[in-house]
């Protein structure tokens, strides 16, 4: 079970502030579908109803404020189910405990809650899963009421909808490049297999140069790069050779 992309995630903390004892002010109110979190001089976090009054800000000294947001909001995420089967959710999260999110600093809910999905979600699956219909009632019932996420957040409403995943294998994108059917020889439009993947290749290099091989992007184009050298290897000794001296 490997997560995929995501949509609808945001920042639940929306503002951070350094507060003083002098003057002395109430606190700001939280607004509706929001809550303050006040973090102590001690490093306790504390988050009364309605806020603090003049005095209680004075008298606790509370050092940093927290505005989180609490309203319900809309997701989508899709997931791999091995090689096999694309498997989306839609539902929505939101925070229910604004102190969990302060102390775990959840500033981007995304990576969190597509872990409480994938962990729920892996252990409904049998090791080999080659029913897709099997598949969505299993996560559907897994799936049901809500589902904890680590750092104070919940996410309910989910529905699941499974597909089959198309594979383009590089054996398969091999096929393609040498499928030669539609293209006459000498047709300036047609090109040789080896050119194509060096094309590729320089693709690949280009991106890292320009990404670098860390995050996901990263880690992708570090993923094509070796599944283009490997295609690069399937070639015909002809074509080989010639994307062999491109990369030299």
């Amino acid at each position: 079970m490997r997560p995929g992309d995501t949509d609808g995630f945001t920042n639940p903390i929306l503002y951070i502030e350094e507060l003083r004892r002098i003057p002395l002010n109430r606190s700001r109110a939280p607004a509706t579908g929001t809550a303050l979190v006040f973090r102590t001089r001690s490093g306790r976090l504390r988050a009364p109803a309605g806020g603090y009054t003049a005095g209680e800000m004075f008298l606790l000294g509370p050092r940093t404020g927290y505005r989180i947001d609490v309203t319900p909001h809309g997701f989508w995420a899709s997931f791999e189910v091995g090689t096999a089967f694309a498997v989306d959710v839609v539902g929505r999260w939101t925070v229910v405990d604004p102190i969990e999110v302060v102390a775990n600093r959840i500033s981007d809910p995304e990576y969190a809650c597509t872990a409480a999905l994938c962990d729920r979600m892996a252990a409904a699956l049998p090791v080999k899963a080659d029913d897709p219909e099997a598949v969505r009632e299993r996560l559907t019932a897994a799936l049901a009421g809500e589902v904890a996420v680590t750092g104070g957040v919940r996410l309910d409403e989910l529905r699941v909808d499974v597909g089959v995943a198309e594979v383009l294998t590089g054996e398969r994108v091999l096929q393609i490049l040498v499928a030669e059917e539609d293209v006459e020889p000498g047709d300036p439009d047609g090109t040789e297999s080896g050119q194509l993947l060096q094309e590729l290749t320089e693709l690949a290099r280009q991106g890292l140069d320009e990404h670098g091989a860390g995050g996901k992007a990263g880690r992708a184009l570090v993923r094509f790069h070796e599944l283009v050298t490997r295609m690069g290897e399937m070639l015909p000794p002809g074509e080989r050779q010639v994307h062999d001296d491109h990369n030299e």
